[in-house]
């Protein structure tokens, strides 16, 4: 962890796990200065917990800016890079930069971008990401000149001070340049085959964790027959004690949920939902959803999305989201069919059967604006 470089007054260097107390103070002070960023004052960023285990994924790390000069130098700047959890999404890392306002306009986010650039062309990245306000023109066009193209408005991802504000997904490719795309459509599997038979009585229900067997098998033969859920099979579940814990955690609090369409007694289909883990995010829910091939339709999708309606509007949130892979077609006329709006395109994400795939963020909006 050596110092990238010392420019204009101050060093670019990887923060070091025992200074987690003093970046975790840093990202308060910057916090309390502007209401641009994603946490209200007083929330901890994610990694806050365990900056050692954080950086030691392989993929992800945090870039401080440390004054130079004195004999206790000040750090006055980080920028944290989490890469993908998961085989398919590994090489792409989304960045979070802050400075303190007293050292804006002297360089030191460009030299973050520029340490984080490097460290992630090592550890064999292909995608950088960001989201920024769309009301943040000063770092619109720092961004802009760092090579981070506009992929997409998403609507009313943060509320801030009692208005919805829009958030832009940016992107910039730093490698896998000769490596092939997914087409823009994959044809439909089951076009050319029979029509499916029909089912008996089907249930959505809350996944229990006496489910946990079930939901097991479930989860590995679901993402086995395809390519368009981001956790491969091989990333299952590994036992049926963690299917328990899994589905049990699920059943804490009232912010989390997992549901499954249960036809004839077999798992058919599930959805998980999710809200934003802090206070400008928590009006929002994240949505998973898959559905096993041999109940393709069959209005298993649609059941599932109506009880996804009904999780979102009893409790008065204001935006349902999902990602879905640009190469499937057929999931994106069933989402934009149930109200959902494309919104931004993450491009050359996911690293899939030796192919890049685009992610979709597509979104449906509850209630008016405040």
């Amino acid at each position: 962890m050596r110092d990238i470089q010392t420019i204009g007054g101050f060093s670019i260097r990887e923060a070091r796990p025992g200074e987690r107390h003093a970046l975790l103070a840093l990202v308060a002070r910057i916090d309390a200065e502007s209401d641009f960023l994603l946490r209200e004052p007083g929330e901890r960023p994610f990694w806050a917990r365990d900056l050692a285990a954080f950086q030691a994924l392989g993929n992800s790390t945090i870039f401080v800016a440390e004054a130079a000069g004195n004999h206790s130098p000040d750090l006055v700047g980080y920028l944290s890079a989490h890469g993908g959890r998961f085989l398919r999404n590994r090489g792409t890392v989304t960045l979070a930069v802050g400075v303190l306002r007293a050292w804006n306009g002297r360089g030191v986010a460009t030299a973050l971008f520029a340490a984080a650039e490097s460290w992630a062309r090592r550890t064999g990245a292909h995608r950088l990401e960001l989201t920024v306000a769309e009301s943040n023109r000063r770092a619109l066009s720092l961004y802009d000149r760092l090579g981070f193209l506009d992929e997409g408005l998403m609507r009313d991802v943060l509320r801030v001070n009692g208005a919805w504000r829009g958030e832009r997904l940016m992107g910039k490719a730093i490698g896998a340049a000769d490596v092939p795309e997914w087409p823009d459509r994959t044809p439909d599997p089951i076009v050319d085959t029979p029509p499916p038979a029909r089912i008996g009585r089907l249930e959505i229900r809350p996944a229990l964790p006496a489910d946990a067997a079930a939901y097991l098998a479930y989860d590995h033969a679901v993402r086995s027959e395809t390519h368009f859920l981001m956790r491969s099979a091989a990333e299952s579940l590994p036992d049926v004690a963690a299917a328990r814990r899994f589905l049990a955690e699920q059943r804490i609090g009232d912010r989390t949920a997992t549901l499954l369409a249960v036809a004839d007694g077999s798992i058919a289909g599930s959805l998980s939902l999710w809200t934003g883990a802090y206070a400008r995010t928590a009006h929002e829910a994240g949505l998973g959803l898959a559905v096993r091939r041999d109940f393709w339709a069959l209005g298993v999708g649609g059941r599932l999305i109506a009880a996804a309606d009904l999780w979102v509007r009893a409790r008065r949130l204001h935006r349902l989201s999902l990602w879905v892979f640009g190469h499937n077609g057929r999931a994106r006329r069933f989402y934009a069919r149930h109200g959902f709006e494309e919104e931004a395109v993450a491009r050359r994400h996911s690293l899939i059967d030796g192919r890049l795939a685009d992610q979709i963020a597509m979104a449906k909006l509850y209630g008016a604006k405040p």
